[in-house]
């Protein structure tokens, strides 16, 4: 039976080192302020609640519209490719995460994806810069909803549309490194795993109850029987 594996990026499959820069750049660029990500927490958030949660903390009042989310978008996502091509910023895979999407690409009974926070955009560079991008379909993202809860469904959603055939939410396993990640697959009636490659440690995601946590993604074979047996 096929199985759609969504993948979260950021503490899941990849680590960015300087992530700071590019994103207050972006925000002062578009809204000319000098918000700092550093000062809220944004592991398993989605970048539009993200910034919200920027400005709540440096107490600004501002209704954001589309246009302003189109701009902060498109600066977002050049300020990341320049940064990672000055090497100011780095995006680097996390240890076997390469191996595993390559696996699962490999495997006519894996479908591996993403369902991210970050902007389709943003998560294009970083997925590029970290070699992901060539082994992982075309997923859900923050440009798609700010919340994390409705991205399961537009990620299979849109697998369905462009296969053609419809998969049940038992065929769809959401792999994260944050409780909220979880949520989120609970919401649609999908699994989960948890990997303890983020800011939480595997401890405390032992006690989410997730159908499944593993420490890190480095070994592939076991992560390949343990996906086909959820």
């Amino acid at each position: 039976m096929e199985k759609l594996i969504l993948f979260d990026i950021d503490g899941t499959l990849t680590r960015t080192q300087n992530g700071y820069l590019p994103f207050n750049e972006a925000i002062a660029h578009t809204f000319g302020i000098s918000g700092d990500i550093r000062t809220v927490v944004p592991d398993g958030n989605t970048d539009p609640l993200i910034v919200q949660d920027i400005f709540a903390k440096a107490c600004v009042t501002k209704v954001i519209d589309e246009t302003d989310w189109q701009r902060f978008t498109l600066s977002l996502c050049e300020r990341y490719f320049e940064h990672v091509q000055r090497g100011t910023a780095t995006i680097k895979a996390l240890p076997g995460a390469s191996e595993l999407v390559q696996a699962l690409s490999d495997d006519t009974g894996f479908v591996p994806s993403v369902v991210t926070g970050n902007f389709e955009s943003t998560a294009e560079v970083k997925l590029q810069a970290a070699g992901l991008a060539p082994y992982l379909r075309r997923g859900a993202y923050a440009s798609d909803s700010a919340h994390r809860a409705d991205l399961p469904a537009i990620a299979k959603k849109r697998w369905e549309e462009q296969v053609g055939r419809k998969l049940s939410s038992e065929q769809c396993i959401v792999v994260g490194d944050t409780p909220k990640d979880l949520a989120a697959a609970r919401a649609n009636q999908m699994k989960c795993v948890l990997v303890g490659t983020g800011r939480y440690p595997i401890e405390e995601l032992e006690y989410c109850q997730a159908d499944a946590c593993l420490p890190d993604l480095c070994d592939t074979q076991a992560i390949l029987r343990l996906l086909g047996g959820l």
